[in-house]
Protein backbone atom coordinates (compact mmCIF):
# COMPACT_ATOMS: atom_id res chain seq x y z
CA UNK A 1 0.00 0.00 0.00
CA UNK A 2 1.27 3.45 -1.10
CA UNK A 3 2.04 5.72 1.75
CA UNK A 4 0.35 9.08 1.69
CA UNK A 5 2.04 12.51 2.23
CA UNK A 6 0.62 14.78 4.50
CA UNK A 7 -1.36 18.04 3.10
CA UNK A 8 0.69 21.22 3.07
CA UNK A 9 0.00 23.68 5.59
CA UNK A 10 -2.62 26.23 4.31
CA UNK A 11 -1.34 29.92 3.11
CA UNK A 12 -3.74 30.61 6.00
CA UNK A 13 -2.35 27.93 8.44
CA UNK A 14 1.22 29.46 8.43
CA UNK A 15 0.54 32.60 8.43
CA UNK A 16 -1.60 32.23 11.87
CA UNK A 17 1.33 30.34 12.82
CA UNK A 18 3.71 33.54 12.64
CA UNK A 19 1.47 35.76 14.08
CA UNK A 20 0.29 33.61 16.99
CA UNK A 21 0.89 36.24 19.73
CA UNK A 22 -0.66 39.12 17.81
CA UNK A 23 -4.11 36.49 17.50
CA UNK A 24 -3.79 35.98 21.17
CA UNK A 25 -3.72 39.68 22.12
CA UNK A 26 -6.48 40.20 19.60
CA UNK A 27 -8.62 37.46 20.55
CA UNK A 28 -8.23 38.19 23.90
CA UNK A 29 -9.16 41.90 23.83
CA UNK A 30 -12.13 40.77 22.25
CA UNK A 31 -13.12 38.08 24.70
CA UNK A 32 -12.49 40.37 27.62
CA UNK A 33 -15.29 43.20 25.87
CA UNK A 34 -18.17 40.74 25.28
CA UNK A 35 -20.66 41.49 24.98
CA UNK A 36 -20.18 45.31 25.02
CA UNK A 37 -18.04 44.95 21.76
CA UNK A 38 -18.12 48.23 19.64
CA UNK A 39 -16.40 49.44 16.32
CA UNK A 40 -12.69 49.84 16.72
CA UNK A 41 -12.92 49.09 20.41
CA UNK A 42 -9.59 46.59 19.72
CA UNK A 43 -7.94 48.52 17.26
CA UNK A 44 -4.32 48.62 18.42
CA UNK A 45 -4.08 44.75 18.78
CA UNK A 46 -6.30 44.62 15.48
CA UNK A 47 -3.30 46.41 13.63
CA UNK A 48 -0.47 44.82 15.04
CA UNK A 49 -2.03 41.20 13.70
CA UNK A 50 -3.17 42.43 10.08
CA UNK A 51 0.52 44.47 9.98
CA UNK A 52 2.15 40.48 11.21
CA UNK A 53 0.08 39.24 8.89
CA UNK A 54 1.02 41.63 5.90
CA UNK A 55 4.60 41.09 6.59
CA UNK A 56 4.18 36.80 6.57
CA UNK A 57 2.45 36.56 3.16
CA UNK A 58 5.29 39.78 1.57
CA UNK A 59 7.76 36.85 3.15
CA UNK A 60 5.84 33.47 2.00
CA UNK A 61 6.25 32.36 5.52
Amino acid sequence: MRERKPAPASALTRILATCASQAKDYGSCITAKVPEIEHNMCSKEFLALRACMQTAVKNKT
